[in-house]
């Protein structure tokens, strides 16, 4: 009787021992999934505040929007007005039995010029003045941040955002422009993106950002691969790892909306300028928002091969149904994969910073492929051919 009690205390003493592999393969996967969420906005913030190109695209389409231009409009023109007396240049030019409407002519003029600013900003020459004003201030930025010096002289070590020439245009095509000549103060149509003193701290957030953002990806794969690795039931820490990657892009989503709207209620109470920061918003987020649509995919796929890999009733069928195309005819299989990671990969901007993880993605593709295959074939092996009888 002593023999069976203690080959249950051992019993006891061992399913103790093992009992942390249920509860920490959970936990890693907690953590991978806030780590996720933490590794997409990053990722957010290098491809589009760090990417020249993603910049210069993103504020192209600035411009595009009709709420923007209209902001816009009004700041280039309040910029003549705040710099350039035009009632008084207005009294100049008038008869003598006029000159007192100047203050109202003026003011007249100034609704005329705004709309008429809309429409040069809606011209396709002004907007790739617009979109090369963009591309060289950034380019300024990313030369300082990269350690370069001596490339702001001109600007007092500012980065800025020189409006001039699109401010020249407007000075033709209000009739102001011979008017105004030489009276513009030299900064005016300039915006200030980033003051000097601001620069070594950027330089370190810059540097932070970029080794996190690569960092960060392969820490969460690393995570999922552990908690995998330590279960004692991978296909449900896969399945999890689905989900927890689901919840994570729809989490960046609702981030990316609830966000905006405090963003745009604490820069402006103004009605009418709400508009143009929101709309500001939504395009400097779209990269956010394929982040976490992308991720919702993606956690969509890894659901389905933990449930393809299940149990359940209709997952053996399929699993049944499909064995004889994927023992006989395996290129088929790795076809549809390709094809669909294909798919994938033109669905988005195909820069270095975005091809390089989605081959690792595909590679681990390509694993779950062929480890679902030889389930499979493992599950339902080939029939052997029927013997045949000697010949008499």
């Amino acid at each position: 009787m002593a023999q069976p009690a203690h080959a249950a205390a051992a019993s006891e003493v061992k399913h103790e021992r093992l009992a942390w592999r249920t509860w920490v393969p959970w936990a890693i996967v907690v953590l991978a999934a806030v780590i996720a969420l933490v590794a997409a906005l990053n990722v957010w913030v290098k491809r589009q505040a760090l990417s020249t190109d993603n910049w210069t695209n993103a504020s192209s389409q600035l411009l595009e929007d009709d709420q923007i231009r209209s902001a816009l409009s009004i700041y280039l023109v309040n910029q003549l007005y705040a710099n350039v007396n035009v009632s008084q240049e207005l009294q100049q030019q008038l008869p003598p039995a006029v000159k007192p409407l100047a203050p109202q002519i003026a003011l007249g003029l100034q609704q005329v010029a705004i709309r008429a600013t809309d429409t040069l900003l809606a011209r396709p020459r002004i907007q790739q003045l617009w979109r090369n004003a963009n591309r060289r201030a950034h380019q300024l930025l990313i030369a300082l941040l990269d350690g370069k010096h001596n490339v702001l002289q001109s600007t007092n070590g500012n980065v800025v955002l020189n409006l001039q020439p699109i401010l020249q245009e407007l000075e033709k095509a209000t009739g102001l422009g011979s008017r105004l000549e030489g009276k513009l103060p030299p900064d005016a149509g300039k915006i200030t993106i980033l003051e000097g003193n601001q620069l070594e701290a950027a330089r370190k957030s810059v540097k932070v950002i970029r080794v996190l953002s690569y960092f960060l990806f392969f820490l969460v794969i690393a995570l999922y691969a552990l908690a995998m690795y330590l279960s004692r039931d991978r296909r449900k820490i896969l399945l999890g790892a689905g989900v927890s990657i689901l919840l994570v892009g729809l989490l960046v989503l609702v981030v990316r909306r609830f966000a905006g709207n405090y963003l745009v209620d604490q820069l402006t109470s103004n009605p009418n300028a709400k508009s143009a920061v929101s709309a500001t918003w939504a395009i400097a987020t779209e990269l956010l928002r394929n982040i976490g649509e992308n991720a919702i995919v993606y956690g969509i796929v890894v659901i389905f091969a933990a449930w393809i890999a299940g149990p359940s009733r209709p997952a053996t069928w399929c699993r049944r149904v499909s064995a004889p195309t994927i023992r006989d005819h395996p290129i088929v299989l790795y076809g549809a994969v390709t094809l669909i990671l294909v798919i994938v990969l033109l669905a988005g901007p195909t820069d270095a910073q975005r091809v390089y993880p989605l081959l690792f993605l595909f590679a681990l593709a390509y694993v779950g492929t062929e480890w679902l295959r030889r389930q499979t074939i493992r599950e339902f092996p080939a029939e052997p051919a029927p013997q045949q009888l000697p010949a008499a």
